[in-house]
């Protein structure tokens, strides 16, 4: 077995996704941790949709690739980086885009630097390795349902529900930022 075949056995590609236009690709090496579909009015108005779904990843195990400037990041990059372009419409989290499509592939909360969040539709039905990892990638609960479309009725699905963030998500933000005011006032 020649090397290169030994490494990808050992840290496969779990799935990969793209842009609209190709431009980004990206390849993610773990398995998703969570996933859920966000109702707030921020991802409705981005996507278009009553909803958007972010699987969460390991921010050092995705790559990403400009294919236009062949250029290769791994993980997120912390600021606008070829065909990479970030939207931040609060102090507490960032989204990526392609450049040229526009495609949302990505967002981050500043509080955890080491989660991806990538955007379900971006990822590529054919790159998904099992059935074990689409299943990781199905959003398992719905957030923000206190801003949820009006014209969207969930079926009862199953998804755990929550008016806001789960779990101490929203606590362990809040002491992030306060954190962060106090050493920026230092």
């Amino acid at each position: 077995m020649a090397p290169s075949e030994k490494l990808k056995e050992d840290n496969p590609i779990y799935f990969g996704g793209s842009c609209a236009c190709g431009r980004i690709t990206y390849e993610s090496r773990c398995m998703p941790t969570s996933s859920s579909a966000c109702h707030c009015v921020t991802c409705r108005k981005l996507s278009g949709a009553a909803f958007q779904c972010f699987p969460d990843v390991s921010s050092k195990e995705v790559t990403f690739y400009d294919n236009k400037e062949h250029l290769r990041h791994e993980g997120l990059p912390k600021d606008d980086i070829g065909g990479l372009e970030f939207l931040r419409l609060s102090s507490a989290g960032e989204r990526a885009f392609c450049v040229d499509c526009h495609t949302p592939l990505a967002m981050r909360y500043k509080h955890q630097p080491d989660v991806t969040g990538i955007t379900l539709g971006s990822v590529d039905e054919q790159t998904i390795l099992d059935e074990r990892v689409k299943e990781a990638l199905r959003p398992k609960a719905r957030i923000f349902m206190e801003q949820n479309a009006w014209w969207f009725e969930p079926k009862d699905d199953g998804l755990r529900t929550h008016q806001r963030f789960g779990g101490s998500f929203e606590q362990d933000m809040k002491a992030w930022e306060l954190r962060a005011r106090r050493t920026a006032k230092m």
